[in-house]
């Protein structure tokens, strides 16, 4: 066999983080996805991206044709453009962005560190929290200003807010920060937390909730299992994690998203554990955001294929312990339309999850009513929806006007049994409307046609299904997953060795902070370029 390159990059060196250039090719013997790259002071580097080749380079096309991208997997949308000020870059990224005339996507996400206080001393640490030995925390006046600069970005600002740290919930003004937020008309306040504060005081929860929290990103690398939280965490906190979930639901109205990082040989095995934790806990539990660790400091080569855990690993194990229930799982980036066109049903703010094939993959999977996986493949041709939701999006941006005979299009209500009225009801009330309504009755037509009716009747969820076919927006899609239907998603931060600046261009996660050098600037730096401008320790 031949070696494959399937594309060029630039990446970092290492030892000295100097910007090198980069490739990814397959390896004949392994059929592995590598990256390789080479310092001129510091020698050849290469690591492992994907165990498996072929499902990478369907993971690189399908984000080319569904997420709409530049061809080089990487998805572009009329919505890209990321600020009205961009910073120009002078020594380069990942050095001091913020965001620079080199960004592609908008951000998302406005994450903001409120302190570097931990009440933890994890062994694996992605935030290093505390390692400059003293306390570093924005003032509540500078956070607004931040979130205030992060909603008045043109043409499009940002819609989710989510405070991070350190541990963020210690700081007594958290819920004044969510409460400013919620006032800005940011749509989803999280917070990051490792669970202590509010298993210790449900108070404390309220008040977050009180003040316009929706979703704690709740850490959560395992379940009962002590040693394996003492390797990663230094100390068993099982009995915490569960007193944390016990109060997010006693407070009620509040999304829990579970969110581990995984460690090869440490936590990997746990996979299948926080699946079924989640499936369990499938009435406040919105899903899973995997995490693969981040390798920082020197490592040889050996030690970082023993190490690397990539998300085709993750894959993996998540089919291994739900017997094959992810038939695909999805870029990022092939929903982008999707939830573009669900935030302009909803007369929202427009989003676009426009980044890179490789920052990770959402998808769904189905708790059934014998409380088993099954795949969302079983009750919807997802693959279809999407372009179905793409040609709708593309005529909205276009301004076009469906024929009136073909606003039902080829849909036969017969197939429809004891709803069928109620849809043609609906349709028709909105043939007269206007344009926004007029084109969710044309999009609720088609949509209607990927669904496999006879399956989704029968379904647990059926009523969820409807109200997000009826109305479909970003709330009834955050409720559809409190249903036992599961987000399963993904998110690999990258790190010095398998660096790529294509991801970093169209990075969705922003954090943002005060630029130390103009104090009256606000900078939006990427996730990954703000980890890896310094050497870490995690």
């Amino acid at each position: 066999m031949t070696e494959e390159v399937l594309k060029t990059t630039m990446s970092l060196c290492p030892e000295c983080l100097t910007q090198i250039p980069a490739e990814f090719y397959v390896d004949p013997k392994t059929n592995w996805v590598m990256m390789r790259k080479k310092c001129k002071e510091h020698g050849e580097f290469k690591d492992k991206i994907s165990i498996d080749a072929e499902d990478y380079k369907w993971s690189m096309k399908f984000t080319e044709e569904i997420g709409s991208s530049t061809g080089d997997g990487v998805s572009t949308q009329p919505c890209e453009v990321s600020s009205g000020i961009k910073k120009t870059s002078k020594r380069g990224c990942p050095y001091d962005c913020g965001i620079c005339e080199n960004h592609k996507s908008a951000p998302c996400i406005c994450l903001i560190d409120v302190t570097n206080r931990c009440n933890l001393a994890c062994p694996i640490c992605f935030a290093n929290a505390s390692a400059k030995g003293y306390i570093v925390e924005p003032s509540f006046d500078d956070i607004v200003r931040i979130m205030k600069h992060f909603r008045s970005m043109k043409p499009v600002s940002a819609v989710l807010l989510q405070f991070a740290g350190g541990e963020p919930t210690l700081r007594d003004d958290l819920p004044d920060m969510i409460r400013a937020g919620k006032e800005l008309g940011f749509l989803d306040t999280m917070v990051s937390t490792n669970g202590i504060r509010i298993a210790k005081s449900i108070e404390f929860l309220k008040e977050m909730k009180d003040a316009g929290l929706n979703t704690i990103y709740l850490q959560f690398d395992g379940t009962d299992d002590p040693e394996m939280w003492k390797k990663i965490r230094g100390v068993n906190l099982w009995p915490i994690k569960k007193r944390a979930i016990e109060n997010i639901r006693k407070v009620g109205g509040i999304t829990l998203m579970l969110v581990p990082v995984i460690a090869k040989g440490v936590n990997d095995h746990q996979v299948g554990a926080i699946m079924n934790f989640a499936k369990d806990n499938k009435d406040i539990c919105g899903g899973v955001v995997f995490q693969p660790i981040s390798l920082c400091g020197r490592i040889s080569f050996e030690e970082l294929m023993d190490l690397r855990y990539t998300t085709s690993d993750l894959k993996r194990d998540i089919n291994k312990a739900t017997n094959n229930v992810i038939t695909k799982f999805y870029p990022i980036a092939t929903s982008s339309k999707f939830t573009t066109l669900l935030a302009w049903f909803d007369d929202k703010p427009n989003w676009s999850t426009t980044s890179h094939h490789d920052c990770g993959f959402a998808t769904i999977g189905i708790v059934n009513k014998k409380n088993e996986w099954e795949p969302i493949e079983n009750y919807v041709e997802v693959e279809g929806l999407l372009k179905w939701s793409n040609k709708v999006f593309d005529m909205v941006q276009a301004r076009k006007v469906p024929k009136p005979t073909n606003l039902l299009g080829k849909l036969n209500l017969e197939d429809y049994g004891p709803i069928a009225d109620s849809i043609g009801k609906f349709i028709d009330s909105m043939t007269n409307l206007g344009y926004r309504q007029m084109m969710k009755a044309y999009y609720f037509a088609g949509l209607l046609r990927y669904v496999k009716i006879k399956k989704v009747i029968d379904s647990k969820f059926f009523n969820a299904l409807t109200k997000m076919v009826f109305a479909p927006n970003m709330r009834t899609a955050g409720n559809f997953l409190l249903t036992g239907n599961m987000l399963i998603s993904a998110m690999h931060f990258q790190d010095a060795y398998n660096f790529d600046l294509d991801r970093i261009k169209s990075c969705l996660v922003h954090y943002g902070v005060v630029d130390p050098e103009n104090p009256a600037r606000i900078l939006e730096v990427p996730f990954c370029a703000k980890e890896n401008s310094y050497e870490c320790s995690a």
